[in-house]
């Protein structure tokens, strides 16, 4: 059996393995119409922290991540404040170009762990699970990950659960990582 896990090894067959933690900027750009009330929501700078693994088989690999992000938006119009907090589970699938920089994309699961506010005569409660799409590059010296990844929704309405208009939210994530 140690031969036969030796032999795959050497063919390149398992994977590099590493596990780290990342945190960072979460920048909302937010595209919110609604057919019933006047208001628009601002964009919005918040954080993100979580953990990450990489398993690579040479220029190839996966990059699934946790994330909890929060952030907190400005609502004109209406006087009010709109609180977003979500854990985020990106499955990504990474190529390495020069061995310097990998380029990630793949899907985005999102589950809202609060995304609410109020405002007179307005009330929000976007508790909705949403599927996106993340694209981006990382670059690794030593043990310390530097990320760029720009987060979108494949639908307008599914992004926060709102239907009586339309509702879009992108996000550029900038962040540190350090792998153990």
């Amino acid at each position: 059996m140690l031969l036969c896990f030796a032999t795959q090894a050497s063919a390149g067959l398992v994977p590099k393995f590493k596990f780290g933690v990342k945190a960072g900027m979460d920048y909302q750009a937010n595209d919110f119409k609604s057919a019933i009330n006047s208001f628009d929501i601002k964009s919005s700078t918040g954080w993100f922290a979580g953990a990450m693994v990489d398993l690579s088989w040479g220029k190839l690999g996966v990059h699934p991540e946790v994330i909890y992000s929060r952030n907190s938006f400005g609502v004109e119009g209406v006087d009010s404040r709109l609180k977003i907090s979500q854990v985020e589970v990106p499955v990504l699938l990474k190529y390495s170009l020069f061995n310097i920089v990998d380029l990630q994309v793949g899907p985005r699961f999102c589950i809202m762990d609060e995304a609410s506010g109020s405002a007179e005569n307005v009330k929000w409660n976007w508790n909705s699970p949403t599927i996106g799409y993340a694209i981006g590059l990382e670059t690794t010296i030593w043990k310390i990950a530097i990320s760029a990844r720009y987060n979108g929704a494949f639908k307008e309405s599914e992004v926060m659960g709102f239907t009586t208009g339309t509702t879009k939210t992108n996000n550029l994530q900038i962040g540190v990582g350090f792998y153990f």
